[in-house]
């Protein structure tokens, strides 16, 4: 066959070779047109897609159909769940996959420090956690969700923010920090990837989770905290955990695995304060209630003046506004820690949040 049409060498290799051409032009008959654009519009023939058995041309998908399918293959997508259902959750479970953490090592200095007896992290702001992560086979492809949550039942609904000092822009530590993490107490500080999200007020971090390196058992991932359990308008001297949930590519919870945490000035202090606390047993004449002793640990509720006042001051200075809603704020929440009566003072202490400038 002569073809007299003058062409280069690349639109010569896109041709098809004799014996494919032959084969088509006998199932068709004719000579068989071909376009200019054959390597865009042209159905692409290969020697396996041609049954020479049975005489039967087996066409493919157009190229830039398959190409447009590549594409979509490749884009990486993640749907976010609209509640954090799974963050609220108080079960924690390996799951088939034995999800674990472990906390990497510099726990022993004045940055951050573990109690045993509290299953506790305490760490100062701005200070790294370093922890590891396995699951079991060691596959890629999954997530890990990083979340703060109030421990107490109350609260757990609430969600977990930076106080406005912290978050203030003229704040030094929010130099260098996206606007959108601006709102996040917890911070991944080695992992690029790491996606922050916020779905109905409730912060969390995604953070794309691949197969441990070679010799390696784990996958390290650190946490900074930018705000402390102490400051008035954020945490509000609440109990906090760590939340981390494995999930899959469709969000899936695989494995949930929990950490009491507490971001403070001196870690310390505060363990010492809070083991020796935990461990010292409550006077026996403070446990007996018409002569039946409580059980050790068990405090009673006090009574207190449930009486609500109604104030209103002008108070000149920003700082003594501050201070003076924060001191109100502070005794109404330790009144309900004591007294059990979380329910009742909730509202007030709210009213008081919504104050803060």
């Amino acid at each position: 066959m002569t073809n007299t049409n003058a062409m280069s060498d690349s639109q010569e290799s896109a041709l098809m070779d004799e014996e494919t051409y032959k084969v088509i032009e006998q199932q068709f008959g004719g000579t068989l047109p071909l376009p200019e654009s054959i390597n865009e519009e042209l159905l692409a023939v290969s020697e396996d897609k041609i049954d020479t058995c049975n005489n039967i041309y087996i066409p493919l998908e157009p190229i830039g159909k398959y190409r447009k399918l590549k594409e979509e293959e490749e884009e990486i997508y993640y749907p976010a769940p609209e509640l954090f259902s799974t963050m609220l959750s108080d079960e924690a479970f390996t799951g088939q996959l034995n999800f674990q953490y472990s906390l990497g090592t510099g726990g022993t200095n004045q940055d951050w420090l573990y109690s045993e007896a509290l299953d506790k992290v305490f760490i100062k702001m701005e200070k790294v956690l370093p922890m590891r992560f396995t699951w079991e086979p060691p596959m890629s492809g999954l997530y890990l969700r990083t979340a703060m949550v109030f421990m107490l039942e109350q609260y757990r609904s609430d969600p977990v923010k930076r106080c406005h000092n912290h978050m203030a822009p003229t704040n030094p530590i929010n130099h260098n920090i996206d606007p959108q993490r601006i709102k996040h107490v917890v911070h991944c500080v080695n992992h690029a990837s790491s996606i922050y999200q916020e779905r109905n007020e409730h912060l969390s971090i995604l953070t794309p989770l691949c197969t441990p390196e070679a010799g390696s058992q784990y996958m390290p991932v650190s946490f900074k905290f930018l705000c402390k359990n102490s400051c008035a308008s954020g945490l509000n001297r609440r109990p906090t955990e760590l939340v981390f949930t494995l999930e899959d590519y469709g969000g899936t919870v695989l494995g949930r695995r929990k950490l009491l945490v507490r971001v403070c000035s001196c870690p310390k202090r505060d363990r010492s304060k809070e083991e020796q606390a935990e461990s010292t047993p409550m006077p026996l004449s403070k446990r007996k209630v018409d002569n039946v002793v409580l059980p050790s640990g068990k405090r009673m509720r006090s009574s207190c003046d449930m009486h609500v006042y109604k104030v209103d001051l002008n108070i000149v200075g920003k700082d003594n506004y501050l201070q003076l809603l924060k001191n109100a704020f502070d005794i109404m929440a330790g009144q309900a820690a004591r007294t059990g009566q979380h329910e009742f003072f909730k509202p007030y202490m709210d009213e008081i949040l919504r104050k803060m400038p």
